[in-house]
C-alpha cells in the first residue's frame, strides 16, 4: 500500500484543457521514497525535479494538494519503527529487490534500469513508469 504523488495543473477556464499530470514518485510505508526521475528532460535528482514542474501544484492520488515543503519532508525525511528480522533477510531482500536503507527503512537495490541511484536522503532515484 502506497501513496502517489503528482504534479498537477488547473484546466484552461476557456477550453478545458489540461496538461498531463506529471508523477512526482510513491511513498509507501517502510521503505525509501521512490522519487521519479526524468533524465531525457534532464531530471536526476529532486532539486532537478522541483524545477521541472515549475509552479504546478503537488496533489496525491486521492486529490489533497501537498505544500512543496511537506512534500520535500515526505521525500528526505522518512524513517521507519524497528521491524522483525523476517524483513531483514537475505532472501526477502532478495525477492523484493532492496538493501537495507537509512533510518531504518527499506531502499530499492541500484540495478540500473528500475532505480538508477540512491538521493541524499530517505529517497530512491526511479525511471520509468511505476504505480
Amino acid at each position: 500500500m502506497g501513496t502517489n504523488y503528482y504534479a498537477v495543473t488547473d484546466p484552461c477556464p476557456h477550453c478545458g484543457w489540461t496538461e498531463e499530470p506529471v508523477h512526482l514518485g510513491k511513498s509507501s510505508a517502510g521503505w525509501c521514497f521512490s522519487l521519479r526521475v526524468y533524465p531525457e528532460h534532464g531530471v536526476h535528482e529532486l532539486t532537478d525535479l522541483l524545477a521541472f514542474i515549475g509552479k504546478k501544484r503537488i496533489e496525491d492520488e486521492y486529490g489533497q494538494i501537498i505544500s512543496r515543503e511537506i512534500f520535500n519532508e515526505i521525500v528526505t525525511e522518512r524513517s521507519w519503527f524497528e521491524t522483525e528480522d523476517l524483513y531483514r533477510t537475505q532472501a526477502f531482500l532478495r525477492q523484493n529487490h532492496a538493501v537495507p536503507g537509512p533510518k531504518n527503512l527499506l531502499r530499492s537495490k541500484i540495478d540500473g534500469q528500475h532505480c538508477i541511484g540512491h538521493g541524499d536522503g530517505t529517497y530512491d532515484l526511479i525511471v520509468g513508469e511505476f504505480c
